[in-house]
C-alpha cells in the first residue's frame, strides 16, 4: 500500500522540533505540539490512504498535543472524526469535561474541532484513523467516546476493533491498494455498531439505517464471492424489506447492487496484477469473485477501467517489469 513517511531523525537536531510541528499541522490541524523531555526529537510518521480514510502511524517520545478554543481556524482535518489507538506507552485525552486514560491497545474517538488536549506520558507509539464526517452521518459522535465502557456488548465490540485495528497497523506496509475500500468499510462498520451499542447502552436513540448500511457493507464484503449475493438475500439475512434497503442506499453515491458489483471489480482488479494470480486465467479470477459469466465480467471490466482485463493485466506485468530491470541493473558490480 502506498505511503508517505516521514523521519525526524534526518533533520538537523535543532529543526527537528520545529519539522515535527510542521507536518503535524499540515494534517492534523492548528496544533501546539510540545516535547517532555530535553533530548532530541526522534519520531517517526507514515500516512496510508485506506479506501475513504487515512490511517497514521506514530512514533515518538513522551509528547503533549493540544488543540485550544483559540485554535479556530478552519482545516481539512475538521472534516473528519479521529481515532486514535494506543500501540505502546500511555496517554490521557481530556476535551470539555470528559477525560480518558489509554493503555496499549485502548482506543478513542473524539471530534478534533472541540478543543482537546492528549498527553503521551513515555515513548508512545500510535495508529490514528481519520474518517470522514459523512461515513458516520447519523450517528451522535461523543464529544469523547473511550473504551471505559459498562456493557458488555459495547466492551466486546470495543475489543473486536481495537484488535482489528492492532493487526491492521502491522500490516499497512504490505497490504496492497486493492483492498483498501473492503478495509476501509470494515472499520467503519465496526465503529458504527460499536456507536449503536453505546447509545442503546445509554437508552438513548441508536440511527437504524445508518448501522444497518454498516452492516450492509461488512456483509456485501464478507460474501462478495458467492454468485448468489443478490438484494433478495441481503435483505432476507438483514431481516428488513428490499424497498427499505433502497431507500436505506439513497444517499449513496450508487446503488446498494452497482456498490456490490464495483466491490468484485476492485478484487479482480487487485488479483490481476497481483503475481500471485498469475497461474489463474481471467475467467478463474472473475469466478473467484462471484462473476459466473465471463463475458460479463468483461464488459463491466473495462467500462470501469477502461481496458479489458486481459489488456489491463498485460500493462500491469509490464509496469512491474519496467521497475525491476533498472534495479537489477543498479545491483550489478
Amino acid at each position: 500500500m502506498q505511503h508517505i513517511q516521514f523521519d525526524t531523525r534526518g533533520e538537523h537536531p535543532n529543526d527537528r522540533a520545529t519539522r515535527w510541528n510542521e507536518i503535524n499541522r499540515e494534517y492534523f490541524g492548528d496544533l501546539e505540539v510540545e516535547c517532555l523531555n530535553d533530548e532530541p526529537l526522534d519520531a517517526e510518521f507514515s500516512v496510508f490512504t485506506v479506501g475513504s480514510l487515512r490511517m497514521f502511524l506514530i512514533n515518538g517520545p513522551a509528547h503533549r498535543i493540544q488543540r485550544g478554543a483559540r485554535c479556530n481556524e478552519p482545516a481539512a482535518a475538521d472534516d473528519m472524526y479521529k481515532l486514535v489507538l494506543q500501540l505502546q506507552g500511555h496517554a490521557d485525552i481530556l476535551q470539555r469535561d470528559s477525560s480518558a486514560h489509554l493503555r496499549r491497545g485502548d482506543w478513542s474517538l473524539y471530534d478534533p474541532h472541540v478543543p482537546y488536549s492528549i498527553t503521551n506520558h513515555e515513548r508512545t507509539s500510535l495508529l490514528v484513523v481519520q474518517i470522514p464526517r459523512p461515513l458516520l452521518k447519523g450517528f451522535k459522535v461523543p464529544g469523547l467516546h473511550n473504551c471505559q465502557a459498562h456493557a458488555s456488548s459495547v466492551i466486546g465490540l470495543h475489543a473486536v476493533l481495537g484488535s482489528f485495528l492492532q493487526s491492521l497497523s502491522e500490516q499497512l506496509v504490505t497490504l496492497s491498494d486493492g483492498v483498501g475500500q473492503p478495509l476501509s468499510e470494515t472499520v467503519v462498520g465496526l465503529l458504527a455498531s460499536t456507536l449503536a451499542a453505546y447509545h442503546e447502552d445509554g437508552a438513548g436513540h441508536a440511527t437504524l439505517p445508518g448501522v444497518l448500511k454498516a452492516r450492509v457493507k461488512q456483509y456485501v464484503q464478507a460474501h462478495l464471492g458467492e454468485p448468489d449475493l443478490t438484494i433478495e438475500r441481503i435483505a432476507q439475512d438483514m431481516r428488513c424489506s428490499k424497498r427499505y434497503l433502497h431507500r436505506v442506499f439513497e444517499d449513496e453515491a450508487c446503488s446498494l447492487d452497482r456498490y456490490s458489483w464495483k466491490a468484485r471489480l476492485d478484487r479482480c482488479q487487485a488479483a490481476l496484477q497481483s503475481p500471485g494470480a498469475l497461474g489463474k486465467s481471467v475467467s478463474e479470477v472473475a469466478y473467484t469473485w462471484g462473476f459466473n459469466s465471463s463475458a460479463h465480467f468483461c464488459r463491466l471490466f473495462k467500462n470501469q477501467y477502461g481496458l479489458s482485463p486481459t489488456e489491463f493485466r498485460r500493462q500491469s506485468l509490464k509496469s512491474a517489469e519496467s521497475m525491476v530491470a533498472p534495479a537489477s541493473a543498479a545491483s550489478r558490480p
